[in-house]
């Protein structure tokens, strides 16, 4: 085959090395998946062990012997290009949080869900715009532009409250 054959053919290569270099700096900008799922399960454990009186500061009703559980996922954090948690200051997530005492059945579990803003300080921080009107001022005042879509939107990956919900009948409601 001459080389002009072979350049001929070989025209969709250069298309094709531009898409693998595309994605794959998609790939190094986008934080990995497994930072953001350990971002989320940190948060959720923050909530579910945040005292009484913190609860209530945000509207959730939780009694000192309540059992709370939580889930949450991650919309985005601050550095955004961070690539530990270790390099993580503050956590933008989705949350659903249910509480109840031992043998409470789900449907009268307190519940509350919504965005929330976790600084990873020791101690960490929470913030939750509180409930009532104007609401969506304060969602939008605490959240980046980028993430107030999602805040307003609820969970992206439908099976997390499901799961908690299955958790809570299973820890709680049982019990």
């Amino acid at each position: 085959m001459s080389m002009t054959a072979v350049r001929r053919n070989a025209w969709w290569l250069l298309p094709e090395l531009l898409a693998l270099g595309l994605v794959a700096g998609l790939f190094a900008v986008a934080a990995p998946a497994d930072l953001t799922d350990t971002l989320a399960d940190r948060v959720a454990v923050i909530l579910s062990q945040s005292s009484p009186a913190e609860h209530h500061q945000h509207g959730h009703d939780v009694a000192a012997a309540d059992t709370v559980l939580c889930t949450a996922e991650t919309m985005g954090m601050e550095p955004a290009d961070a690539r530990r948690v270790e390099d993580v200051r503050v956590v933008y997530a989705y949350f659903f949080c249910a509480a109840g005492e031992p043998g409470q059945p789900w449907d009268f579990a307190a519940r509350i869900s919504g965005p929330v803003v976790v600084e990873l300080a020791d101690p960490p921080k929470v913030r939750i715009a509180e409930a009532g009107l104007g609401y969506p001022d304060r969602v939008k005042a605490m959240l980046p532009d980028q993430y107030e879509a999602w805040a307003f939107g609820g969970f992206h990956d439908p099976s997390l409250p499901t799961a908690l919900q299955q958790r809570y009948l299973d820890e709680v409601a049982k019990a």
